[in-house]
Order: structure tokens, then sequence, then C-alpha cells
């Protein structure tokens, strides 16, 4: 946008540079390539405190003069400091002062630059910064075009520059960070001994070989048995809501079953057993805006380029993979820092690999119904915090096979600035925890809700079935024979209790018996042996294959096809409590273990699948992507499921 490259918008007439006080040289050099486009500048001088804390002091109007242009220091956190930088703001659009001096290049460069901007400015109006890139780099992109006249010049002073040697990229950055060297050694005064700070004790705990692996283990357990313990009562305030707006409808709408069972059993069910996670999507990406806010994130990164170091990936892919702990849309899209292609190929490909927002509420769905009640939330919260790193502990073996054997990556240098340790600012963390909430919400309200009417539709439809005969036959009979027990002389039984109970178990049997007979059973049943060696009955098997354009639509598909709108119904209760024919539990720990690691493996977001093509620019990567991760998943949930059945008999 500063270069005007972006067809449709205009260039700024104003710019406001934030120049980091602690990180001043580095800022400079960024500083002396917006000064040359000859457009107002002023320079917001941040963490002037931090400055002073290390024991160095800043002069402030030394700065100003070297800039040429006004220098503002403003501390974030500081409401007076900020209103001053305001009115100041305002003054300077105002006045709009242009930079009083540029860079001074070596002399050569500098004079053949000087000389060719006052021969061009009679044919064309041109900036410093288009000049040196005209003449530096005449094959990059321009959105304005220069004349013929401009162009010969242009031509005379590249051979000068060639001449001399001067013609590379090369000779700018030498003299701008020689510039930059020379200005913050002049501004910047130490004024007293550097003291042992908080950050360099924090740096050699957090980042030690073995304190540093152990307290980032100890942290991660932390934030999800936290995610896990915390989210219990809301996520129990919304069930709640849900089981009463089901109630509610359900009253309303008897007169009209199949509007009452479209509204109760497929859009309420599907997507309220989504949007009860909502706590636990909140806790998340507060924990993840926290620790990143505090710059801990940046140093995991820096212990991690040990461990992915034999993988052949560096601390540099560690960025991408843990920003796809939260979704990996952006984890994928930030691999783009990733100088070498091969290594960015590798860490795209293997990024979906992490347990995304998407699988909590899978893993957390089944936890709570097999995990917790038999084992406690100790147990369950440990689980969680498994589940979340095997997509990790698998990711490395895939990448030096993708690394080393079928891209053949060379290793790379990684090298990475470390912020300084900061407060985490509640705005900050507050907007990340919206942001993620609203996309969690959106999603719930257009995926999950067109999703559930059509698993509704498939589940409802056909409406008929031969076995609701039998079933309506056999609860008739039960019903007349308590009615007639109940009529002989004598008797004590409480037979409208007999026949509540008896009706609830009727409406059970006949949705058991038409959802088996609908489109979506008759599916479910013919693929069902592909998963059996998984441990997974049709019900499950629906239910998976539901999921893979959004991992969270399982719940709301098992939802559906368990009718668990019900107040005392609740989804995990109905899975708990499923039984088969001859009365057996239907499902048990090592369905929810098998469950889980398919979906922590298994590449269920079509979005992601998406961005992965635009990333690398071919389906076919897209593809491999799909097939290599849904046969990871297949065979991890196979070894799990049988090797567990024969270990528990």
């Amino acid at each position: 946008m500063l270069l005007d490259r972006m067809e449709g918008v205009e260039r700024p007439g104003h710019v406001v540079f934030v120049a980091d006080a602690t990180n001043l040289q580095r800022n400079l050099y960024l500083f002396s390539q917006i000064r040359e486009l000859d457009v107002p500048v002023l320079v917001a001088l941040t963490m002037t405190d931090l400055l002073e804390k290390s024991g160095q002091n800043l002069d402030v109007e030394e700065l100003q003069k070297e800039l040429g242009v006004p220098v503002v220091p403003v501390v974030a956190g500081d409401a007076t400091s900020v209103q001053s930088f305001r009115r100041k703001l305002d003054q300077f659009v105002d006045q709009s002062p242009l930079p009083e001096q540029h860079l001074a290049y070596e002399a050569k460069l500098e004079s053949v630059l000087d000389e060719f901007l006052r021969q061009a400015r009679g044919h064309h109006q041109i900036s410093r910064q288009e000049a040196l890139q005209l003449l530096i780099f005449p094959g990059d992109e321009r959105q304005w075009e220069p004349n013929e006249a401009v162009l010969e010049l242009a031509e005379d002073a590249i051979e000068k520059l060639k001449a001399a040697g001067l013609q590379s990229p090369g000779v700018l950055t030498r003299n701008r960070y020689s510039w930059s060297r020379g200005v913050t050694e002049k501004v910047i005064q130490r004024i007293g001994k550097a003291p042992t700070t908080f950050r360099d004790r924090m740096d050699r705990f957090l980042t030690g070989k073995v304190t540093g692996f152990a307290s980032f283990l100890v942290i991660m357990a932390v934030v999800f048995q936290s995610i896990y313990a915390w989210a219990g009562p809301l996520m129990d305030g919304i069930e709640w809501i849900f089981s009463a707006l089901g109630e509610l409808a359900g009253s309303g709408l008897s007169e009209s079953p199949v509007l009452q069972s479209l509204l109760v059993d497929g859009i309420l069910a599907g997507v309220g057993s989504v949007l009860v996670f909502l706590p636990q999507i909140m806790i998340l990406f507060a924990f993840i805006a926290i620790l990143e806010d505090s710059g801990y994130l940046a140093r995991t990164a820096f212990m991690m380029d040990r461990l992915l170091g034999w993988t052949g990936l560096n601390g540099r892919s560690f960025i991408p993979l843990l920003s796809s702990f939260a979704c990996a849309i952006p984890g994928v899209m930030s691999a783009r820092v990733i100088g070498d292609e091969r290594a960015r190929k590798a860490t795209i490909l293997v990024a979906p690999l992490m347990s995304c927002s998407a699988r909590l509420p899978v893993y957390v769905l089944f936890i709570g119904a097999f995990i917790e009640p038999d084992y406690g939330p100790f147990v369950a919260g440990a689980m969680l915090f498994a589940m979340h790193f095997i997509g990790l502990i698998v990711a490395l073996p895939v990448s030096f096979i993708l690394n080393r054997g079928i891209l053949k990556t060379p290793p790379s240098p990684f090298v990475l600035e470390m912020p300084p340790y900061r407060m985490p600012m509640i705005k900050n963390v507050s907007i990340r925890v919206y942001e993620a909430a609203k996309k969690f919400v959106v999603r719930a309200g257009t995926v999950i809700f067109a999703l559930s009417i059509v698993i509704w539709a498939l589940s409802y439809f056909p409406s008929t079935n031969p076995a609701m005969e039998g079933v309506e036959a056999k609860y008739s009979s039960l019903m007349e024979q308590v009615e007639t027990e109940s009529s002989n002389p004598g008797s004590e039984s409480d037979d409208s209790r007999a026949i509540e109970e008896l009706e609830a178990q009727k409406e059970r049997a006949l949705a058991s018996a038409r959802l088996e007979g609908s489109y979506l059973g008759m599916a479910g049943k013919w693929i069902q042996p592909a998963f059996a060696p998984l441990g997974f009955d049709w019900k499950l098997t629906v239910g998976l294959l539901s999921a893979f354009p959004a991992r969270e639509v399982i719940v709301s598909t098992l939802g559906i096809i368990y009718n668990a709108s019900d107040e005392e119904e609740g989804l995990k209760l109905s899975l708990s409590s499923a039984r088969d024919s001859e009365g057996n539990p239907l499902y048990g720990p090592l369905h929810a273990i098998t469950m889980m690691v398919f979906f922590a493996l298994c590449a269920q977001c079509m979005s992601t699948l998406v961005v992965v093509q635009k990333e690398l620019g071919s389906w076919k990567y897209a593809v491999f992507t799909f097939f290599y991760m849904t046969a990871l998943a297949y065979v991890a949930g196979l070894i799990v499921y049988q090797v567990g059945s024969l270990i528990t008999g």
C-alpha cells in the first residue's frame, strides 16, 4: 500500500511509524525506507519505560533531529500519555510536515541518485523511494509507469551504478544498517551497569534444556485442566437454556409432529449440542492470548528448535504449528514466514495434525461421557491434555518422512528475536476471546445449522418403517396388561406412573426404529463394516462421516441420532447409557479413546484443505493431506481398539 502497488487503494497521505525503543536499530531500517516516500511521517516511540528499566536512556530531541520528523514518546498503558499523543497527532495532521532530510548513501550512489532525481523531476514527479526502485529494482512491479524520457535517464543512471559496482540491493541494505546503527549509538546512552533483570532470570528457567520443557508441559497441563474444570457451570447453564427451549417448542408444536421434530430434534438438538462448548473455546483462546501477549510463546519456539531439528524443521516451523492449536487455517497461512520452500511445504502438510479448537467439543463429549464418570476429573483433564499432544507427537515422524524422504529438505538456521516479558493487556485478551467466540457462534449459526437440518431430514425420512408397527403392537400389549392388572380387586399398583414410563419407552423405541429405517440409518449400515474393526457401530459411523466437512458436526449429528434434547437425557448420558438388544453397554472408554484418536489425526475440515491448496498452489497437496491424514487416523484407531480389546479381554 505504501508503495502504491495495491490497485484501487490510494497511498496514504500521512504515516504514523510505531518504533520500539528497545529495538530501535532494526526499526530505523524500515523507517529509512518509509521516509523516502516523501510523505509526512510521525514517529510514535514506544517501550521507553522498558528501556529505562534496563539501565539505558534515549535522547528524544536528538533522535528527532537525526530523523528529521516529529518523534512522540507514548506508553500504551498510560491514559495520559495516550491523550498527549492524540493531541500531537492532530497537530501533525494539520501541519503535515514533510521529512526535513533523507538518508545520505555513500558518495557515488548519492551523486548518481541526486542527478537522476533532478533530471527526472523535470518530466515526472518522483520520490526518492520510486527512484531507487527504478534504479536498483528495474524489473519490479509498479503501479505508475514512467515515460520514455524518465526511462532513458534511468538507463543511463543504471549503467553508472553498474560501473561503480553499486547496482545491487545489498548496497542499500549496507547503507541503511550502517545509518541505523550510527543513530542508535548516538541517541541511546547507558546510565548504569545493566542489572541481572527479571527477564534474564525467567529466560534461564523457561528456555533451559530441562526446566524449559518441564515448565512447558506443566503450563500446558494447567491450561487443559482449567479448560475442563472452569467451563462446567457455564456449560450446564447453556444446556439448561436449550433444554427449556426444547420443552417450550415441543409443547407449542404438538399438533405438527414434523415441524416439532425439525425444531426440537433437528435444529435445537444439533446447534445446541455444539454451542454448549462455547465456554471451553473462550477459555482456550483466553489462555493462548495471555501466553502470546506475555512473550512466552516466542520462547517456546526457541525451545522447540532443539526438538524439531532431527525432523528437518526448526523453531520457525513451530510458530505455525502452535497457531494451529487454535485453528489450522491461520496456522497454515502463517507458514509464509518460512524462507525455505520445502520446509514451508512440510510445515503446511503437518499443521492440520495439531488439535484445533474444533476438535475440543469432540474430546469433551467423549471424555465427559466415558472417562470422567469412571476415573474422575483429574484423569479427564489429563486425557484432554494427551489428546491435544497426540497430533504434535505424530507430526514429528511425519515431518521426518516428508523432509528426508519426499521433500528432502536441508537443515536451515533459525534466528528469533525474543520479545520482552509483558503483563498481558486485558483489552488484547478480550478482543482475541471475542473474535474466537464470534467465529464459533457464527459457524454454529450457519454451517452447523444447515447441516443439522440436512442430517435431521436424512434421519427422519422415510418416516415409515415396518419395525415401527411391531413397536406399536408390543407397547400397546404391555399397556393393556398394566391396565388389566391395576383393575384387579386388591391391586395397589400405580398404573398411571407405569403407563407414563411405558409411553416414554415407546417413544424412544419408535425414534430408534424410525432412525434405523431412515436414509441415514441405511447409509450407516451400508458403510459400517469398514469401521467395524475400530469398534464403531452404524450410529458412530454416521456421526464420523458427517464430520468430514467440519469436525464438530459429529456432536450435532449424535445429538440428533440420540434425540438428546431433553433436560434429563443429555448427549453424554445418552451415549453412556446406550444398550444393545441384550442390555449390554454399546460403548465404553475404549470406544471413546478410539474415536478421539481418530479425530485427533483425521483431516475433517474442508476449509483447511482449501487453504492448503491456496498456499501451495495445487490441489494435489490438499488431496495428499486428506488421504494421508485419514489413513493415519484409521490405522491409529485400529491399533488402539484392537490392542485395547486384547488387554481388556
